[in-house]
């Protein structure tokens, strides 16, 4: 009972009739721990692109060049992660807690096999990788350094992917926020020692030495390896200790169960199909970005971080979205999946709704904190405007997508990102942005569209009740 006691308690449904107000409450329960875990990601990787905004545009280009293919491999955990929460939000909805223990286990397994492949193709490839994303020759040392440094980490960085989302499948969002804070606070600090030199700071009137390394990029890297690495070891320990809903233990931690890594798998192999076509499609979007300068692509990079403001809440959304719908198909009430999905959606909707006012309204509140650029500055606030008047179909598309995935129907996401992506935004990107030489303010565009287009696709979709009928 005591042990009992000192695990985290998830959000987990039954199956009964549950009002508006009890869904709307275990969207909450469940979103709110995700979308400060993602808000802290994100205030994360804004700090990071500041201080690396201060070493000039041929940082701010490298780091961003190197972010796009990271993203590509990093999908495969992500993947991974889709596949596990599926998988053991159905168990937890059956109240089958030993299956969701068994299912942590070969995620781990899947998690630590695949890192070790794939850190070392990025630390081979990196310098390639760089070249072929079109940088220029100043650029291309600083990103291959920025790839080779991260690559040792992805271990711990996989761990802490895939079993966050085992976590979130039983329910325990609280965990993967707390580790993620801890990370992200380590991650800040880390940097600020470790990019700049040592220097003087007046702090409050009196002038304080401040010591550094003075790595730059390099120091930027190390210092989200480190971070990140920490955050898998503590999701690791809070796993094995029994501190949350599901736990691991160490005598069965190699243990192959075939038919389970088959159904993580099964679900996960379109989610990475689908991360790669959105990966792959991102690079050859940010390749076109590149043709129009080092300045266009800095003010486009500085853009995506200040956006991510906006959606990464709704990724928190789309995280509750994806545990409630497991669960309530495990529970064998489809129908409570559904009202779970449309409430999680709303919610998402107002947030980042509201978020697109502010990007309209005060672009350059954003663009100024993030750089002091005069080229760049300009050219990101007109990128913020375009994508604010996107945000409530941009909604719908991630929160949604997150609710079939959790009934394991992640075919349909890999195909609308097939369209999306790489029919309409890179061909549209191409046409407006070089063709009619519109230059960003077209790419931008393309992107625009492309959201539009996908939100009303899954807003169709879960809307057909298609997702009901998948088997996992």
């Amino acid at each position: 009972m005591a042990d009992m006691k000192a695990r985290e308690k998830g959000v987990t449904l039954d199956k009964k009739d549950y009002t508006r107000a009890e869904i709307r409450s275990k969207v909450v329960l469940l979103a709110w721990p995700a979308i400060v875990e993602m808000f802290l990601m994100t205030f994360k990787q804004i700090v990071d692109t500041a201080m690396v905004g201060r070493l000039g545009e041929e940082a701010v280009a490298a780091v961003g060049l190197a972010m796009s293919p990271m993203m590509l491999f990093m999908g495969f955990f992500a993947a991974i992660g889709v596949g596990s929460t599926a998988i053991v939000a159905r168990f937890i909805g059956a109240k089958d807690h030993e299956g969701a223990q068994r299912a942590g286990h070969q995620s781990l397994i899947l998690s630590i096999g695949s890192a070790l492949i794939i850190s070392s193709l990025i630390f081979a490839l990196a310098r390639y990788v760089i070249i072929f994303m079109g940088a220029e020759p100043e650029v291309i040392p600083l990103g291959t350094t920025y790839m080779r440094t991260l690559s040792p980490g992805l271990i711990f960085m996989s761990t802490a992917f895939v079993m966050s989302g085992v976590l979130r499948g039983a329910g325990d969002t609280k965990s993967p926020m707390r580790v993620n804070a801890i990370a992200n606070v380590a991650n800040v600090v880390l940097n600020f020692f470790l990019i700049f030199e040592t220097r003087t700071m007046e702090i409050m009137g009196l002038d304080i030495l401040i010591p550094g390394f003075g790595l730059g990029v390099f120091g930027a890297a190390l210092g989200t390896a480190i971070s990140r690495g920490l955050g898998g070891l503590v999701i690791l320990s809070i796993l094995f200790r029994g501190k949350s809903v599901v736990k691991l233990v160490f005598s069965r931690a190699l243990e192959v169960d075939l038919d389970l890594i088959r159904r993580i798998v099964r679900v996960g192999i379109p989610a990475a199909i689908e991360r790669t076509v959105m990966s792959s499609g991102q690079i050859m979007f940010n390749r076109i970005v590149a043709t129009l300068g080092t300045t266009a692509f800095a003010a486009h990079h500085l853009a995506i971080v200040a956006e991510s403001i906006s959606y990464m809440p709704g990724f928190g959304f789309s995280m509750a979205a994806t545990t409630l719908v497991g669960q309530g198909l495990g529970a064998k009430d489809p129908e409570l999946a559904e009202k779970c999905g449309w409430e999680t959606a709303r919610l998402g909707g107002i947030v980042m709704s509201f978020m697109g006012v502010l990007f309209f309204v005060f672009p350059h509140y954003f663009m100024n904190f993030l750089t002091n650029e005069p080229e760049v500055i300009p050219l990101g606030i007109m990128c913020l405007r375009i994508v604010a008047v996107a945000q409530p179909p941009f909604a719908m598309a991630i929160i949604l997508a997150g609710g079939v995935r959790g009934a394991g129907d992640t075919r349909f996401p890999m195909y609308a990102s097939m369209i999306g992506i790489w029919g309409i935004r890179l061909t549209l990107a191409l046409f407006l942005g070089l063709y009619l030489e519109m230059g960003l303010m077209g790419v931008w565009l393309a992107m625009a569209i492309d959201l539009y287009f996908r939100g009303f696709l899954f807003f169709f979709r879960f809307r057909s009740g298609y997702w009901k009928t998948v088997e996992v």
